[in-house]
């Protein structure tokens, strides 16, 4: 199985990247599709770092290193989420 179809998400979305979709910003219309490149986070679904939506370039753009050392592209709410849980973006660091 590759990652092209993988399934459907909790809202009963397909997901892979060759289902077409659009950005999940509210307002954006950008076509994308629901694979790996577009997600929050790096794998479907929502973790402690990402929730379970998939975004275009504008919109998945900040970064969050977790605590095992990996670098995620994440939403702007991800992120935000992130910083009230005392992540800190200038030493890479979580408290």
């Amino acid at each position: 199985m590759g990652w092209g179809n993988c399934g459907t998400d909790s809202q009963g979305r397909p997901i892979g990247y060759y289902h077409a979709a659009t950005c999940d910003y509210p307002g954006c219309d950008k076509k994308i599709d629901r694979g790996l490149d577009y997600v929050c986070g790096d794998m479907h679904g929502a973790d402690e770092y990402s929730c379970e939506r998939y975004f275009c370039e504008e919109h998945h753009n900040r970064t969050v290193v977790t605590r095992d050392d990996r670098h995620l592209a994440v939403c702007d709410e991800c992120y935000a989420e992130c910083l009230a849980r005392g992540y800190d973006p200038n030493e890479d660091a979580w408290p």
